[in-house]
């Protein structure tokens, strides 16, 4: 079963540091990486500003905007995984805004 971005629950990590806008900054020291898949590649990304509606990855993979993607994010201090599909709405030099549109729950 899946949930919608607007059925989420906030993801709890013991070290964070809140932002205003419900985004979770991760400390240095806890690194998230995500399993990322797209049409045509497959590559590992760090992920930084996880929130329920998306989240920031760190990529020099060529992507563009509007392009669509699988994640599987491994949450701090648990066996927890987050499974997602989004939609790339940001694109920088260092990495890539994502949307998420669907949030798979196990």
């Amino acid at each position: 079963m899946f949930k919608t971005q607007s059925d989420v629950r906030q993801i709890k990590a013991p070290k964070y540091h809140q932002r205003k806008d419900s985004r979770k900054s991760f400390v240095k020291n806890q690194l998230l990486t995500a399993k990322c898949e797209t049409v045509d590649s497959r590559f590992s990304a760090s992920v930084q500003d996880l929130s329920p509606g998306g989240a920031f990855i760190y990529s020099h993979k060529k992507l563009s905007v509007g392009q669509e993607i699988a994640m599987t994010i491994q949450l701090p201090a648990a066996d927890e995984f987050l499974r997602v599909t989004g939609e790339i709405i940001r694109v920088s030099s260092d990495g890539y805004g994502v949307r998420f549109n669907i949030i798979f729950s196990d």
